[in-house]
């Protein structure tokens, strides 16, 4: 039993590694210029090793879009059991948003790619889409749940959602670079007080 455990370890660490690297050369090079030469290289494997995992590069990128999809909400359900308050869990996703994508650039720079290439966008997500769709139903909750408190305005949830994503996806475009200690904090408090209360000053005059 042992034994297994240890072969398990092994080979969760090894797609790690071979994912970690895809990224890199993904991100570094773009999707069309990678080759699985390239990534072998960058993940100090074998081709043939790499072959035994991922078959093609359509393979190794859905695996990339899928596991941090899969670790982006996995950390995502264990902040909502927290949480209560279905407001505050809105907050925990601009949270966990923030601290994701200044942690996984290169999963980003994918998502930039994926979207300015309809084609390959419409295959990729066709994959992805029943895992999106039902990771998706926790945030959808939260507003669902907030609206029925009487804590959100009567605007269409579909597109309440839609610009939610928007305004929190937006933040990945930003420059990553050396960061600050609190800064991700700060973004986080910035996209809320955006998100819940806009970005106009209050008419002095609205009363009048």
């Amino acid at each position: 039993m042992a034994k297994e455990d240890r072969k398990q370890r092994e080979r969760s660490a090894r797609i790690d590694l071979i994912l970690s690297a895809a990224a890199r050369v993904f991100a570094r090079s773009g999707y069309h210029q990678a080759s699985m030469d390239l990534i072998a290289e960058e993940a100090e494997l074998g081709k043939s090793t790499l072959y035994y995992y991922y078959k093609s590069k359509d393979e190794l990128l859905l695996a990339i879009l899928s596991s941090g999809l899969l670790n982006f909400f996995n950390s995502l359900e264990q902040d909502f059991k927290r949480r209560s308050n279905p407001l505050e869990q809105i907050r925990s996703v601009i949270r966990q948003s923030v601290v994701f994508f200044e942690e996984n650039p290169d999963y980003f720079k994918l998502y930039l790619y994926l979207n300015a290439h309809p084609a390959f966008q419409e295959r990729i997500y066709q994959s992805l889409h029943p895992l999106l769709t039902t990771k998706l139903k926790l945030i959808r909750g939260a507003f669902e749940e907030a609206r029925a408190e009487g804590n959100l305005k009567e605007i269409p949830l579909p597109m309440m959602l839609r610009a939610f994503g928007a305004l929190v996806m937006g933040m990945g475009i930003f420059p990553v670079g050396k960061r600050k200690s609190g800064e991700l904090e700060e973004k986080a408090k910035w996209l809320e007080e955006i998100f819940f209360n806009g970005i106009a000053a209050p008419n002095r005059n609205s009363s009048q």
